[in-house]
């Protein structure tokens, strides 16, 4: 018998269906993915599982036995951890307090055994790999991927028999990617069930089984060994796809759209030297923390370097975003909440905000005819799914918020085109329609510099790579240099030896 079965689970919000009679069967001693686009209903069926939601009609079996989970508790008790994409972590609280928080041991005093917890969560830090974090550190000062990492850390410490993994790698580095994969596999071994939910195809790929859910359902269970990413995309998206990554032919000119010339910064960017030609597609790759965000800010106008920065040969000065823009720099942001949408406006609005100014008629009434126009035919092009464009932008789902962030930014028509890890936590139907959206972009000579923690995005997306280490541009890789291996390699700092054009250029532990 299948060791955890979930059979005929259906959830309805209002008149909303987001489950539809769906399945789901998971082997102790597997990796076991849930594959599916935003809203196809997989984390509505984890929380199920891990007792935070409750369905309208369904079964749930372990081992045999029916389980009744109506609380978080339930699962607990019945070995099930859950790792969320949104942190559950007490801000204020240390990682220690946040490690055993309601699970603690008690004194005779009813207060909390604060020396057994700091040891308990050094022997925790130590089990997983967790270096650079004290359990004495208050969680607020510590950095994203630490927080999560602390998170994961938390549930993985109860050694429970079923481990949820829900988007558990939106905000780890590569390297931490990797660091999961390797636990999660680790616990598959000592004969656990991991179910792994994840946007990114090469993590999928790793799993023992994958299960596909579409529109609040299962529609296949696939082994990892039988399938390919074309299928997998497919059936998720209920259509005939010709291939995961678009065809790449390199659109490039002679002329240079952008260069930097001996950009310094501080400690953040060191003698960068870079030329970005016309319609060419430049990958940005790095560890956390290597420079890569400085240099998307120095470009957008945030941050002002030394150093020399020229648009189509002629040097400009960027003092803010409104100078960047002027010059024909469009971002694509991080954060699609904070930097990158008004999360309270509308579609149209937030596409509209950026050209209200430019579009006037006698140069003072507001064109509100082409205005609706260019919003029309920018949720035509870029195509976001939404009934209008009246709809507000946190109805949407993380995909369909890039798709406005697209929409919005090349309504400016920018000439050069920042991309900051554009496809972070997006569902792996909208990638398809990104990359694709990226290449035209290229055929049509917008030059594009292009920034993923994603190796394979970066290999197969674009033109040209360089690998950012200590602020510096540590190694660049193009045509047949180009490859996983030779990325990866670069960013853990070893020796690679490529030939480009008759130059070399070396990634070495020092820089």
């Amino acid at each position: 018998m299948t060791d955890l079965v979930m059979k005929n689970i259906s959830k309805f919000f209002g008149a909303v269906q987001a489950l539809a009679d769906a399945n789901f069967e998971a082997k102790f001693g597997e990796v076991h993915a849930l594959l599916g686009e935003n809203g196809a209903g997989k984390s509505t069926l984890m929380k199920i599982l891990s007792g935070t939601m409750q369905p309208n009609k369904g079964e749930i079996y372990l081992k045999g036995k029916q389980l009744k989970i109506s609380k978080p508790h339930d699962a607990v008790v019945n070995g099930i951890g859950t790792v969320y994409q949104e942190l559950s972590l007490v801000p204020n609280l240390t990682v220690s307090e946040n490690m055993f928080l309601n699970t603690g041991e008690l004194t005779w005093f009813q207060t909390i055994k604060k020396k057994e917890n700091i040891l308990k969560t050094k022997a925790v830090l130590e089990q997983f790999a967790i270096d650079g974090v004290k359990p004495t550190d208050i969680v607020k000062n510590l950095s994203l991927p630490f927080r999560q990492m602390i998170e994961i850390a938390k549930v993985l410490a109860r050694n429970p028999e079923v481990i949820v993994m829900d988007e558990a790698t939106s905000a780890l580095s590569d390297d931490k990617v990797q660091w999961l994969l390797k636990i999660a596999r680790g616990f598959a071994e000592k004969g656990k069930i991991v179910i792994f939910i994840s946007h990114r195809m090469s993590e999928i790929r790793t799993c023992d089984r994958i299960t596909i859910f579409r529109s609040g359902t299962d529609v296949g269970v696939r082994k990892n060994t039988e399938t390919n990413s074309d299928e997998l995309v497919s059936m998720m998206l209920g259509r005939k796809i010709s291939t995961y990554f678009p065809q790449k032919t390199d659109h490039s000119m002679e002329d240079a759209a952008l260069e930097m010339r001996n950009i310094n910064l501080g400690n953040l960017l060191k003698d960068i030297n870079l030329t970005l030609k016309k319609g060419m597609v430049m990958g940005v790759g790095g560890l956390a923390g290597q420079g890569q965000s400085a240099l998307f800010q120095v470009l957008s106008g945030v941050l002002q370097p030394s150093g020399e920065i020229l648009i189509k040969g002629k040097t400009v000065k960027m003092k803010s975003p409104y100078q960047s823009q002027n010059c024909g720099i469009g971002l694509i942001p991080e954060d699609r909440g904070s930097q990158g949408l008004i999360m309270s406006l509308s579609i149209g609005e937030n596409i509209q905000l950026p050209v209200l100014g430019k579009m006037k008629k006698f140069g003072v009434f507001t064109d509100t005819k082409r205005l609706k126009y260019l919003v029309k035919s920018s949720m035509e092009r870029f195509a976001v799914k939404a009934p209008n464009e009246d709809i507000i932008a946190t109805q949407l789902s993380g995909g369909n918020q890039q798709k406005v962030i697209f929409a919005k930014v090349l309504a400016l028509l920018p000439e050069v085109i920042l991309m900051f890890d554009c496809t972070r936590g997006v569902d792996v139907g909208t990638k398809v329609e990104i990359f694709n959206m990226v290449r035209e972009l290229a055929k049509n000579n917008h030059s594009i510099l292009y920034y993923s923690t994603d190796v394979e995005e970066l290999v197969n997306i674009c033109d040209k790579v360089f690998i950012m280490h200590d602020g510096k541009i540590s190694a660049m890789l193009e045509e047949e240099n180009l490859s996983n291996e030779n990325i990866i390699l670069a960013l853990m700092g070893e020796k690679i030896q490529d030939s480009i054009k008759g130059d070399d250029y070396v990634a070495s532990k020092n820089g």
